[in-house]
Formats: C-alpha cells, sequence, structure tokens
C-alpha cells in the first residue's frame, strides 16, 4: 500500500561525527583499493563491505548481489581535524560573534532576552526573516568585551581558504584547525538559536571535520576502458588521496 501525503518541509543539517561513525560499516585505512588478483582490498576504498558491483559476488555487509544491495558508507578518522571550506564562511562568522574564552554570544543578557523575543515574534506569525538574525549578528560582532566574562575580544580575518588570523598584541597568530574547534565546541546550544544555526542538526564544530564518510561503492563505480585496465572514479580517487596524506601526519 503506497502513501500518499504532502511535504511541508525539508530541514537540512550536517553529519555529527558520530553518526557518521554509526551510519558507517567498516573504517576505511588502506589507500590501496585492489589486490595482485584484481579483488578489492579490505580495509581499502572499495572494501567489499561497502556493496558489490560484480555479478554473482556479495556484499560482505548484507550478503545481497550488486541488484539488491543498497550499497553501504564506510569511513576515515582523520589523524587532525580539517576545516571544511564550504561553511568557512559561517565559521568565520560564529568566531567573531562568540566570545574567545567562554563561548557565549557576544551581547548582554537584555539584549539576548529582547532578541529571542522578538525571533519568537516572527515564529509565532507564520513570517520567516533574515533581517532579525543579520542584526543580531552584526550586533555581536561588532562588541569588544564580552559582557558574560569581560574578555577582551582580538581581531580575527580570514585569509582564504580555510585559514584564520587572530591579530595579537604580539602580532598575527594563525587559529590551527583544533583550536578552531575547540571555540565552536564552547559556544551554548542556546546562543545558537540566536545566531539561525540548530543545534540538534548542525553544531557548529561539525563543520571542523574530525571524521569523514566513504560512499558507497554504487554512487562511484569503476568502468572497465578498451584497453582492459580499470579506471576509477573521482569519488574513489579522493579519498585514496586523503588516507595517504593522512599516513604521512
Amino acid at each position: 500500500m503506497s502513501y500518499i501525503g504532502t511535504v511541508s518541509a525539508i530541514k537540512f543539517g550536517i553529519l555529527s561525527p558520530d553518526l557518521i561513525r554509526e551510519m558507517s560499516v567498516a573504517e576505511i585505512q588502506n589507500p590501496d583499493t585492489y589486490d595482485e588478483d584484481g579483488m578489492p582490498v579490505p580495509g581499502g576504498v572499495m572494501d567489499p563491505r561497502l556493496g558489490t558491483l560484480e555479478p554473482g559476488q556479495r556484499c560482505k555487509t548484507c550478503g545481497n548481489t550488486y541488484l539488491n544491495c543498497p550499497g553501504h558508507f564506510g569511513h576515515i578518522e582523520l589523524p587532525a581535524p580539517v576545516i571544511h571550506v564550504g561553511f568557512i564562511k559561517h565559521i568565520y562568522n560564529l568566531l567573531k560573534a562568540t566570545c574567545r574564552s567562554c563561548g557565549r554570544i557576544l551581547l548582554s543578557d537584555e539584549e539576548i532576552i529582547n532578541s529571542k523575543a522578538k525571533i519568537e515574534e516572527m515564529k509565532k506569525s507564520g513570517k520567516t526573516s533574515k533581517e532579525i538574525y543579520y542584526k543580531i549578528l552584526q550586533k555581536a560582532m561588532s562588541t569588544t568585551t564580552c559582557p558574560h566574562c569581560d574578555e577582551h575580544q582580538l581581531k580575527i580575518e580570514l585569509e582564504k581558504p580555510t585559514t584564520f588570523i587572530e591579530i595579537t598584541d604580539e602580532g598575527p597568530r594563525r587559529l590551527a584547525p583544533h583550536a578552531v574547534r575547540a571555540r565552536l565546541e564552547r559556544i551554548p546550544d542556546e546562543d545558537l538559536d540566536l545566531l539561525d544555526v540548530d543545534p540538534k542538526v548542525a553544531r557548529p564544530e561539525w563543520m571542523v571535520l574530525t571524521v569523514l564518510p566513504v560512499p558507497p561503492v554504487y554512487v562511484r563505480p569503476s568502468i572497465t576502458l578498451e584497453s582492459g585496465f580499470r579506471s576509477e572514479d573521482d569519488l574513489t580517487h579522493k579519498p585514496v588521496d586523503i588516507l595517504r596524506v593522512a599516513q604521512r601526519l
């Protein structure tokens, strides 16, 4: 029996490290794809637990052939945090709008109460407006001393693509990805609501990657050339490159 309904909304989020591990069937650690016999290398990006593309073979996870196997994700544990370039603008704004010490939004308690009231009023009216969040962000970013812990805020600059520089009295200092992630972790959930971020589906520290999902083999199938050689998809080459770099760290 089919169900017919109406989609009222689609909400997007960010995969958390725990969710990536939970939906994974294998940790991928080996940059090799196939052995000398042309079989997928266990622990490699073509690990047979991620699915199968060959007729007559069965998936090591679900036991189905390529016709019925849905494909399965793997994951790579990164040796060091990596800033996701797709979220660089959001990270930049969050770093400038929150305290470098306590992580609170750079608004006074009174400003927080007033801002939450305006957001609640907007939600009750059924209308959505980015203008409210934009004004909150601009106000927070213009604050030079934290109203909650009295910490003086330092200027932060972005050197594209993903390098953050903090201007100290001693001179410019680079913020390493692990330091950026630590700051984002300190931002409380209730303050994220003021910055138009839903902490249930998008905690800001998830924008700095510590675990990388490896897609099933179905979305990156190999092709056999006329010469008989096998050619791999770019979505296979990239995890291989990442694993090789990880081994050198």
